[in-house]
Order: C-alpha cells, then structure tokens, then sequence
C-alpha cells in the first residue's frame, strides 16, 4: 500500500509538472511578442494607455493627479489612481521618454500570467479537473486578445487580476468571516484601477449573506466601500466644470454618458451593445472570426453557448459571487456608451469560458446518447462532431495566423509609421517653440514634444445611429474647435481617426482637414503635416442707427 501510493504521488507529480510546462509554453508567444515589441511602437494606439501613462508622470512629477498633456492641466477625474500610481514607480525609476515604456511593457506583460495563474485558482475551486483548468488557462493565454493587451499599458489585466483575487478569497470568508478583509481589501484594490470592480460591492456582500454570513458580509462591505466613497469624493471636489466636448470626455465618465445616451437612444444602444457582447465573447477565442457574414452568425452562435453554459454551470455547481458579479456587471454594459468588446469583457472571461466548456460537456453527453441508439443518429453524431472539429480547426487557424503573421505585421507597420512621426515631432520642437495642437494621439504627441494637445471626441450616439454625417461633422467643424480649444497648430498623419472611422470616413476626415480654409500648411512629410491656424477674421458690427 504504502508503494501504491508513493507511486500515485509520483504520477499526480507528473501531471502537474506537465501541466506546468504547458503553461509556461503558452505564454510563450505573449513574451515573445513583448521582447520583440519592447519599445512598444504601437503605445498610444488606443489612447487610453497613454493616458494612463501621462497621469502617471504627472505623479511622479509631484505635480498632482492630472493629464499634463491637454492645455488646461486637468485633474484626472475619470480613472482611478492605482494603476497609473504603479506606472508612476517606473517614471520614477527612469524619468526618459520614451526608453522607459520598455519597464512598462515588463510590468503589463506579468499581468498576464498573474491573471492565468488566478483564473487556475477559480477553475480549480469550481470544480474543473486538471486537464480541463489545462486547457482553459491555455486558451486565455493565447488568445490573441489577452497577447494585445499583455503588450500594453492598459490596466484591464491588472483589474480582472484583482477581480480574481478578490472574489477566490470571498469563497474562504464563507468559511473563515475574517477573511472578508483581506477580500475587501482586494475589492477596493480592484476598485482603485477600475471604477467597473464597483458590482462587487454589492454582489460580494449579497452572496456571503445569503449564505447566512452577515458578519463576513458587513466585514467585507465596509472595507471595500472606503475605497468607493475616497475616490467618489476626489472625483467631485476635482472635477472640471467645463462643457466643453473635451473636458467631458477626458475628466467625465457620466457625464459622457448622459451626452451619448438619451431615453431615446436607450432601445438601440441596448440592442448593439449586446451584439457587441456576443462579438467581445467570441473574438476573445478566435480572432476575427466575425469579419464575414458566415463567422458573424456563428459567433454569435458560440457567444450563445457560452452565456447558456454559464446559466447551466450554476445550476451545476451552484451560484457563485462571479455569477453575481457577472450579471451586474453585464448590466453595466448593456447601457454603457461604448459597444462591449474584448476589453470590457476580460474581467469575466473565466466564468465564460467555463461556461463554454460546461455546454461543450453538455453536448458531448447528447452526441454520445445519439451514436448508442441507432445508425440515424449516429449519422447525426458524426455530422456534429466534424462540425465541432471544424469550429475548432478554424479557430486554432485564425489564433495562430494572428499571434504569428498579423501582430509582427502591424508592430513592424507602426515601428515605420512611428520613424515618420519622429521627424516631424523633431521640427515642431525646433519650429513651433509656444502653442498647442489638435493632435489625433494627443498624448503621444505631447510625450515625444513637450506641446499641449487634444483629440476632437466624437459622440458615440452616432455610430449607434450610424449617421455618417453626424460621426464628420466635429471634423467639418475643425476650425470653431480649435478656437474654442484655443489651438494654434494641427498635426494631421495618414494613420488619423483610426479608433473612430472605417476607412471610407478616415480618408474623408484627413480631406476635410485638408481642404479647410482656416488652416495654413507649414510642414509636409510622406505621413505626417502640421498646419498653422490661421486668425479668425475681425467682426464687422453695422451701426443701423
């Protein structure tokens, strides 16, 4: 007996060092593409990392929460301060733009693994055996989605990381009410990177209690809520008052909401939001699968099957405070002014992919029913079958094509584009010694030149609409914006308004600015042109008198 179970011990061992290895395999892609990208010439490309990064050297300055790089200097009332405090370690550690986004890339990359390592815990706590948690933490891994953000200065990672952590040791409190500080803490930790870890609040302490545990529910409510009233406060005693476009879309999270979502617009904003739901589901496993018609369809189909085997995994396992959180949290999105993508639905991805796994279980029983009947069902087993191989075979395809051929492609793609920038970001500092600029990457600009800068916002109530007029006319009407900015240059590239626009309104917006009278071209190179604005004319007053 005793060999028996020495050498059980030894096989567990070598199924847990196996399970190890392929875990440090898969995120070899991830490392790969941080090393290779460590200079991060894509930084900025999706704005909200730069922001991140300028309020954290603004920290580090000593000069106050604040967005340095927009004109007026404001305090940052839009994202909470934990994860810029962290980035502001590094602007400490190496005060040099842009060498130091290498240490930042280092730090957005471990959030990866911390990430799987947390969602290996949940897996394991939800009852999943070890090959299944295997190939679960695998997929996250490589899923291109999770490799883009692991490559940027986004605090999604960091946030869900916290998520993890924070709901695992809610499950302990259950058993052991102390725990619930150490949970809170967690929660508002979460809560100090991402305003979304709000849902928590209310789901932790609602799961503990209807489990009869008040005590740990209270424990776990009034260490978390601190952090929620702390960062409430500095919101409203900080906020600019400013209504201007720009001042509420950098500083104000609802008061940007309430310019793009009316009444009105509420039925159509729900609508796509959750199409945007079942597309972020989907596009997390398989990237791109929704750029035909056919993959459309069926990621929307698999999107289906994933929120179904969540419903069936707690009526399984039972409720858990991730499922509460969950729901909370999707309600959030379904009336949030931005369609959900990859990003917004990283925090529950675990919970959804073992939601996709228990309905993948749940088919398996139906196509193993079928082939023990009779040869007509087992006809029909095989057809689901190949057609499950072929999802499979598909998705594996498109995942690889984009960790291996599309990701090089576009780093080499901005590391050329960046090169171009540079040129011109060198004659605005000698050229253009005061002033500030429209700047598409705004923050970017201000980081390589010293100048102030900002974007035009554009509404998103008009891509819901899809009312092409209303997306150009903040770019029609350029000239009104730089006066009430009080810009005094524009800096215009060919790689403009690509966060905004399909091609077909990219194009249209850089010939609007272009041909707009008001402003003067001073520089031109193969990407890149900055324009003077030109004085507005005098006002000529008629005495009628």
């Amino acid at each position: 007996m005793p060999v028996q179970s020495r050498a059980g011990d030894g096989t567990y061992m070598a199924r847990k060092l196996l399970a190890a290895a392929i875990l440090l395999l898969a995120l070899a892609p991830s490392a790969h593409l941080a090393w290779v990208a460590r200079e991060m010439p894509h930084f900025g490309h999706l704005h909200d990392d730069s922001i991140y990064w300028v309020s954290a050297k603004s920290l580090a300055e000593g000069r106050g929460y604040r967005i340095l790089s927009l004109p007026n200097e404001p305090f940052q009332t839009k994202y909470p301060p934990l994860w810029p405090l962290l980035l502001a370690a590094i602007w400490r550690i190496n005060p040099h733009f842009p060498e130091n986004l290498k240490l930042g890339m280092a730090l957005g990359w471990l959030m990866l693994p911390a990430f799987m390592a947390l969602a290996w815990r949940w897996f394991y706590a939800a009852g999943f055996s070890l090959r299944t948690r295997v190939a679960m933490c695998a997929a996250i891994a490589l899923s291109p989605s999770a490799v883009f953000f692991s490559t940027s200065l986004f605090s999604d990672l960091a946030f869900s990381a916290l998520l993890l952590a924070a709901i695992l040791v809610i499950l302990v409190a259950e058993r052991r009410a102390w725990m619930a500080l150490p949970a809170g803490l967690l929660g508002a930790a979460g809560y100090l990177v991402k305003t979304g870890a709000l849902p928590l609040l209310i789901a932790g302490p609602l799961w503990l209690a209807l489990r009869k545990r008040y005590r740990a529910a209270a424990l776990f409510f009034f260490t978390m809520v601190p952090a929620v009233a702390g960062w409430t406060l500095w919101v409203r005693h900080h906020l600019s008052h400013a209504t201007d476009i720009v001042s509420v879309y950098y500083t104000d999270y609802l008061g940007y909401e309430r310019l793009c979502v009316g009444w009105r617009d509420l039925p159509v904003v729900v609508w796509r939001n959750l199409d945007g739901i079942f597309h972020g589901i989907t596009g997390f496993l398989m990237c791109g699968l929704s750029g035909t018609p056919l993959g459309m369809y069926l990621s929307r189909a698999l999107a289906i099957a994933a929120l179904v085997g969540t419903v069936r995994l707690a009526r399984q396992r039972g409720m858990t405070v991730y499922h509460w959180f969950a729901a909370a949290y999707a309600a959030i999105l379904l009336v949030w002014h931005f369609p959900p993508n990859e990003r917004f639905l990283l925090p529950v991805i675990p919970l959804l992919l073992a939601g996709f796994v228990t309905e993948g279980a749940f088919l398996a029983g139906i196509i193993r029913q079928s082939w023990n009947r009779n040869t007509t069902n087992r006809v029909v087993a095989l057809g689901m079958v190949a057609g499950l191989l072929a999802i499979a075979y598909l998705g594996v395809s498109l995942n690889v094509d984009a960790l291996f051929n599309d990701f090089p492609g576009i780093i080499e793609q901005d590391r050329a584009v960046l090169k171009s920038k540079l040129a011109t970001f060198r004659w605005v500092r000698r050229n253009a010694p005061s002033g500030a600029f429209f700047a598409d990457d705004d923050v970017v600009f201000f980081l390589y030149t010293g100048r102030h800068a900002a974007s035009v916002p554009v509404l998103t109530r008009a891509f819901y609409h899809q009312d092409r007029e209303a997306m150009l006319q903040p770019l029609r009407e350029m000239s009104a914006f730089t006066r009430e900015q009080h810009l005094d240059y524009l800096f215009v590239t060919t790689t403009d308004f690509h966060r905004e626009f399909p091609a077909p309104e990219q194009a249209e917006a850089r010939k609007s600015l272009r041909q707009n009278p008001a402003f003067e071209r001073i520089y031109q190179s193969e990407l890149c042109a900055v324009y003077r604005v030109k004085p507005a004319p005098p006002c000529l007053f008629h005495n009628t008198r």
